[in-house]
């Protein structure tokens, strides 16, 4: 009898072990499947990128403040009788900086003050015989042969004063010419900062620099498409934090003179209060730079793929422009959208790229 009961307990224990096992086996295929149902899906979901986009960042730059105008003046010659302002003192326009005496100039004027001398003793004596042969024709009937041969000589009295009168006339206006020359002032063409260097042993050298600033940068060829003429920018001095919001005057379409092989750069000036900005500061710009810029790669056929907050991609139109290797989005996205960057023909418009899960 208990040999019976044994037995029936062995077989009992073996039959439980095999449902153990069974069970076992069933839960590790399961996971096995499951597993393997995961790893495709991951797969399909990695086969896009999703990314977030936003608005561009400003695109900012370093300059400096200059004046609108900075001209080398041009000396009068001759010997410097006086030096009417300092060096660095602030001039209105037509204000006398300083005059000139040209010695040459002076001899010249007497040498030519004795030729309209000479010249007006000619015409003088030529009235004089011109007068004379008058009253002599006056005695002498217009028939007799006396007659015609002081009307020769009437004409040509009156040919030689003419010559004399003309030669009077040129030298008169050299004259005038020659004497504004003597003595000459030079004034200020327009108000501004007036620099003198006395080192030079013939000349002074005179700067003026206007009162009128500018900030003044570069920009390279990458990034002539992010600035306009006529643009709005934003100047902030570095020293003092001082800003201003201000356009774009200049940018030039010629390369600067210093611009070598693909680092081509061009000059870009805007016009500043002289109140707020000192001529050498340094100064920060920045341009704000509209639209949403995407890689050219994620419109297709003018449309971008935007993942909603279940995880699908909807085709959504766009507009904007390409820009090298980028598309600037101006409308059709907002910030903090988020797309697929890397779309191909077989995506789908709702098709699941993203488990939210």
């Amino acid at each position: 009898m208990k040999k019976k009961r044994s037995l029936r307990n062995k077989f009992t224990g073996k039959k439980r072990w095999v449902i153990v096992g069974g069970v076992v086996v069933l839960l590790v295929a399961g996971v096995a499947v499951h597993s393997a149902i995961s790893d495709k899906n991951s797969s399909e979901d990695s086969r896009y990128r999703v990314a977030k986009v936003s608005q561009q960042t400003s695109f900012t730059l370093t300059g400096s403040v200059e004046p609108v105008q900075r001209e080398i003046l041009d000396t009068p010659s001759g010997d410097i009788q006086s030096i009417n302002v300092k060096n660095g003192e602030h001039v209105e326009q037509g204000q006398a900086i300083l005059t000139t005496h040209n010695a040459d100039k002076q001899d010249s004027v007497v040498e030519v003050q004795g030729e309209i001398d000479k010249s007006q003793r000619a015409m003088n004596s030529q009235q004089q015989s011109i007068n004379n042969i008058k009253k002599q024709m006056s005695s002498v009937e217009s028939g007799n042969d006396g007659y015609s041969e002081l009307q020769g000589q009437l004409t040509e009295a009156q040919n030689a004063y003419a010559d004399a009168q003309a030669s009077v006339n040129a030298a008169r206006n050299k004259l005038n010419t020659l004497s504004s020359k003597v003595n000459q002032t030079l004034t200020a063409p327009y108000a501004g900062y007036v620099e003198i260097d006395t080192s030079k042993q013939n000349q002074p050298v005179v700067t003026l620099y206007s009162d009128d600033r500018q900030v003044s940068a570069q920009i390279s060829e990458y990034d002539y498409n992010k600035v306009k003429l006529g643009g709005n920018i934003q100047v902030k001095a570095v020293a003092t934090n001082k800003v201003q919001e201000t356009q774009i005057s200049y940018l030039s379409e010629v390369p600067t003179k210093d611009s070598k092989g693909n680092n081509t750069k061009y000059d870009l000036n805007a016009k500043v209060d002289a109140k707020k900005f000192m001529l050498g500061q340094t100064v920060k710009m920045s341009v704000v730079q509209k639209g949403i810029k995407i890689p050219k790669a994620a419109v297709r056929d003018g449309k971008v793929y935007v993942v909603n907050k279940a995880g699908k991609a909807q085709a959504t139109k766009v507009s904007g422009k390409e820009v090298n290797s980028y598309f600037i989005v101006d409308q059709g996205l907002v910030d903090s959208d988020k797309i697929v960057t890397n779309p191909d023909k077989d995506l789908k418009n709702n098709e699941q790229v993203e488990n939210n899960d």
